[in-house]
């Protein structure tokens, strides 16, 4: 009998729940939610194609327009609530991204599990450390010296690699993976840019760089940290074990290839991003200590790498789908070189695009924007509310 009240208490607790999860799961918009777990087992399922699910979800919420925002329930990982905002509306990202940006912190959670890998760098900052960084490089970017650094490393890339690879790949009729060596001649612009060393992945060999795969593997392992819950990376991380063991080897390897990078700059300064960081002071007026510039720099090689290659590999399998494209595309450019350098074709090939010819590309330059509108290279980005997280 003593067993009765006991059950009674159980049966009326689990009612009281059931009855304000019918009450709650009404009024959320997004993938199907259970009890208890919520919209774990979904993710779960659909962990391999994550931004074709968030899509289909936001796509089957309905509404006015294109645009929508749903709710995805994720007990145990959303530390606010339980759940994810997940919002594809240009108002509520300009809101998250700009207006307000100030409102949507990266948030102790993320930074503390990108912090081994970008440290105190712009994609892992806040407030005055991101200001000094983001200004530094909206500055730096616009100056002519390093408009015309990078006009420079992407010339030699293309014209002394990318095209003889090609050339060669059309003489002897052999297939190229296109992605595989535009990813190299991002990797190798972006690295001569940023702190002037050139790991000179794209060549006809094809090298396995150290300092690339390192860097692969790490930031792989990093993003395991936000997929799964904290404490798993912390455990792995104590015991030396998994994805944190091929983190703290990779980040050696990163570190040794940084060190010399930024001893280099300091005997011979140049017009690359390491070397303009290295004249800044931080909030405290310091110059940045050497682990600060190993950091900053690596967000810049994160930030320029994958994401052109990525929008390139797209770019191009759009344009060998879109035979018009393609030809309109051509005119474009012939149409402006034939304007500012004549019929003389071979000056065409020897002299690299110049900034005032390449903004007149107006299809070109279009046709790009479309093709980052069907496929972003940063399909999804994260930021954390004071009371719930939001993902735009």
């Amino acid at each position: 009998m003593e067993t009765l009240p006991l059950l009674l208490t159980l049966a009326a607790a689990a009612s009281v729940y059931l009855l304000w999860f019918y009450l709650l799961a009404r009024k959320l918009t997004g993938p199907k939610v259970w009890p208890v777990v919520g919209s774990l087992p979904l993710l779960f399922m659909n962990r391999r194609k994550i931004h074709d699910w968030i899509a289909g979800n936001l796509r089957a919420t309905g509404g006015v327009g294109t645009y929508q925002t749903s709710t995805i329930a994720l007990p145990f990982l959303a530390r606010k609530q339980g759940f994810y905002t997940v919002t594809c509306h240009p108002k509520n990202i300009e809101h998250v991204l700009r207006t307000r940006f100030d409102n949507y912190p990266k948030g102790p959670d993320w930074q503390t599990a990108f912090h081994d890998l970008l440290g105190q760098g712009i994609f892992n900052s806040d407030g005055e450390t991101w200001l000094i960084q983001r200004k530094t490089a909206a500055l730096e970017f616009t100056t002519r010296t390093l408009r015309q650094a990078m006009a420079r490393w992407v010339s030699q890339t293309i014209k002394n690699r990318l095209w003889s690879i090609l050339d060669k790949a059309v003489a002897e009729k052999f297939s190229v993976d296109l992605q595989d060596l535009l990813l190299r001649l991002t990797f190798d612009n972006i690295c001569g840019l940023t702190f002037g060393k050139d790991p000179r992945t794209l060549s006809p060999e094809m090298p396995e760089n150290p300092f690339a795969a390192a860097f692969d593997t790490a930031t792989e392992a990093t993003l395991q940290r936000i997929l799964y819950p904290g404490f798993l990376w912390r455990v792995e991380k104590l015991l030396g074990i998994g994805a944190e063991k091929r983190l703290k080897k990779s980040l050696e390897v990163v570190e040794t290839y940084m060190d010399d990078a930024i001893e280099a700059r300091k005997e011979n300064p140049s017009d690359d991003l390491l070397s303009r960081f290295m004249k800044k002071k931080d909030v405290d007026g310091n110059h940045f200590p050497i682990s600060v510039l190993q950091r900053i720099a690596l967000n810049f090689v994160l930030a320029g790498r994958d994401t052109s290659s990525v929008a390139l590999s797209w770019f191009f399998w759009l344009v060998m789908n879109h035979p018009e494209v393609e030809a309109k595309i051509i005119k474009d450019i012939s149409t402006i070189l034939t304007e500012t350098r004549g019929n003389d074709h071979q000056k065409w090939i020897d002299e690299p695009l110049a900034f005032d010819e390449a903004d007149k590309l107006v299809y070109l330059k279009a046709a790009l924007s479309e093709t980052l509108r069907l496929y972003p290279s940063v399909p999804q980005d994260f930021q954390i509310r004071r009371s719930k997280r939001c993902s735009a």
